[in-house]
């Protein structure tokens, strides 16, 4: 009990004294390696921090702080993305429970918004599963992403293909964007279910306008298995990590995303490529 109470009061403190910033993730598109729009994930920058980031969020919502964590780490995704940037798409994760918040509809984002240069329709609502919307609340939750998609902001939900849940889901809410679970990823150039699965996965979205994200790319072979199975687009290590300051994407990136097109089409012979950090690097052939 003692130690949830210190936890508790750390969020307390991390959150009044703003102790949150945001890094950035590219997503990218899978067919001529476009950045497509980056998303804000929160770091806590207190010294010894005593929760994780999965820890803050759930004792946020215990303790009655969890919309001031939230517009806390919205805003400071907005502030850092740099009015540079603001043409491109922002991903925000937001935790759905937080959205009947009364705060939420007051137009606080539209504040923000406008003060760095950032347009609605540039803003996308990511819907976490941190955690299930009941069956009863699920009416009224969809009336709440109909008003937030007539305001023009678009929404991309989470952790597709987890559950069966996550289908209806799509259904219900008929969003913009769906983030394949990377559970599925993991593994999928070894998987013949997990190509199938993915496969009806983009059969299933595509006559309905979704696009599908990947998540989790962190190696060519899974970035070849997407890219044959018609996946839209991808973040992940293999990308870019996420940085306080988003950076272009590497040529050697983009030349890997063409050469695996090629692959998957073709069959075609590559180049070697190795992943070092941030960036691949393309190897010489010995022997000159």
């Amino acid at each position: 009990m003692f130690m949830k109470e210190s936890k508790t009061a750390a969020v307390c403190q991390i959150i009044q004294n703003e102790q949150i910033k945001s890094v950035y993730q590219p997503i990218i598109s899978l067919t001529d390696g476009k950045v497509l729009g980056y998303e804000a994930l929160a770091r806590i920058t207190r010294s010894e921090p005593d929760v994780s980031i999965e820890e803050m969020f759930v004792l946020a919502e215990q303790c009655g702080k969890l919309w001031e964590l939230e517009y806390l780490c919205r805003k400071k995704a907005m502030a850092g993305i740099g009015k540079d940037l603001a043409s491109q798409k922002l991903f925000l994760n937001v935790d759905p429970y937080v959205m009947y918040d009364p705060r939420f509809r007051e137009g606080m984002t539209r504040k923000y918004l406008k003060e760095y240069g950032i347009s609605a329709a540039n803003l996308v609502f990511e819907i976490t599963e941190r955690t299930n919307i009941q069956n009863e609340h699920m009416s009224l939750f969809q009336e709440l992403v109909s008003h937030y998609q007539k305001e023009n902001y678009q929404i991309a939900i989470d952790d597709f293909g987890k559950a069966c849940a996550g289908i209806q889901r799509v259904i219900d809410l008929h969003p913009q964007f769906v983030k394949i679970d990377m559970d599925l990823i993991r593994d999928i150039h070894k998987s013949p279910e997990k190509s199938r699965a993915l496969r009806r996965m983009v059969k299933f979205c595509k006559p309905l306008g979704i696009q599908l994200i990947a998540e989790g790319i962190e190696g060519r072979e899974k970035l070849r298995e997407l890219i044959r199975l018609g996946i839209s687009y991808g973040q992940g290590y293999l990308i870019a990590k996420p940085q306080e300051v988003p950076q272009p994407i590497a040529p050697e990136i983009l030349q890997l995303i063409q050469w695996e097109r090629r692959i998957a089409a073709k069959g075609a012979a590559a180049p070697v490529f190795q992943v070092q950090r941030d960036s691949c690097t393309r190897l010489p052939r010995s022997g000159g």
